[in-house]
C-alpha cells in the first residue's frame, strides 16, 4: 500500500485535491484516506446518537453498521494503527490529510516547508503518476491477505510477525528477497510473504506466511527469525 500524505496550511486546498486524486484514479484502485480532525477542527460525535452515549459510558470503541456501511469510534488511536486497518482491508493507496510530524513522503500545497516533499502545488494526476515515489506500508494482516491469495486456499496455518532490524536491512530489497525465499521454500509453506519499511530511523520486517500445518509453519517462522536475526549484525536485534 502506498501512503501519500498532504501537508500544508489550513485553507490551501489539501482536501479538494484529495477529492480530485480519488476522483481521477483508475475505479480498481482500492483508496483509503485518513485525516487529521485535531487543532481548530476537532470531531464531535453526534449529541444523543446511541453511538456516543455508548462511547461517553466509557466504551473503548463503539461501531455502527447499516446496510451499507460501518462507522467506527476509537477511545484512542494513532495514524499508524490507522494504516495497520487500512491495509488489512486491502487497500492498495493511503491518502492521508494532516500529521505534519509523522515521517511519510508528502505532498505539499502552499509554501509549508518540508524535508520530505515529493511533489509540491500538483494536480491530481501527478500524483497518480508519482505514486511510485511514495513510501510503502504492509501491514502483518495486509501482507497476510497477498498470502492468502496466492495460497489459493491451500494451507491451515497462518501466522505473522515483526521483527526490529537495523534501517540498512530493512531497506535492503536483495537481503529481503533472499529472506522471503528462504521462507517460502521451507518444507510445508505453501505462501510466505517478507516486507522492509524504514520509519523516523528504525527499521521493521513484517512477515506473513501460510503453511500445511502448525509444524510446518511454526519451523519456517524460526528459521526466518534467526536468518533475519543473523542478517542484522551484532546489536542489531
Amino acid at each position: 500500500m502506498r501512503v501519500v500524505q498532504f501537508a500544508g496550511w489550513s485553507g490551501t486546498g489539501k482536501t479538494t485535491l484529495i477529492e480530485d486524486v480519488i476522483a481521477a484514479a483508475p475505479p480498481d484502485l482500492a483508496i483509503g484516506v485518513i485525516k487529521h480532525l485535531g487543532g481548530v477542527h476537532p470531531f464531535a460525535l453526534d449529541p444523543g446518537r446511541d453511538t456516543t452515549r455508548f462511547y461517553e459510558r466509557g466504551a473503548r470503541a463503539v461501531i455502527g453498521i447499516d446496510a451499507v456501511k460501518g462507522v467506527t469510534v476509537q477511545r484512542s488511536d494513532t495514524l499508524f494503527t490507522a494504516l495497520d486497518r487500512l491495509s488489512d482491508a486491502g487497500c492498495q493507496l493511503a491518502l492521508v490529510e494532516g500529521f505534519k510530524s509523522e515521517p511519510f513522503a508528502r505532498v505539499v500545497i502552499g509554501d509549508l516547508p518540508s524535508n520530505r516533499c515529493v511533489l509540491r502545488n500538483p494536480g491530481a494526476h501527478e500524483v497518480l503518476d508519482a505514486l511510485d515515489r511514495f513510501d510503502e506500508y504492509v501491514s502483518p494482516g495486509g501482507l497476510l491477505r497477498i498470502c492468502r491469495e496466492q495460497a489459493g486456499g491451500n494451507g491451515a496455518f497462518e501466522c505473522t510477525g515483526t521483527l526490529a532490524v537495523t534501517p540498512a536491512l530493512a531497506a535492503d530489497r536483495a537481503a529481503l528477497e533472499r529472506l522471503e525465499a528462504r521462507c517460502a521454500s521451507a518444507p510445508g509453506v505453501v505462501a510466505a510473504r517478507v516486507h522492509g519499511r524504514v520509519y523516523a530511523g528504525a527499521g521493521t520486517i513484517v512477515l506473513a506466511l501460510i503453511a500445511g500445518d502448525l509444524i510446518d509453519g511454526s519451523a519456517a517462522f524460526a528459521a526466518f527469525a534467526a536468518a533475519a536475526g543473523g542478517a542484522t549484525g551484532p546489536g542489531g536485534r
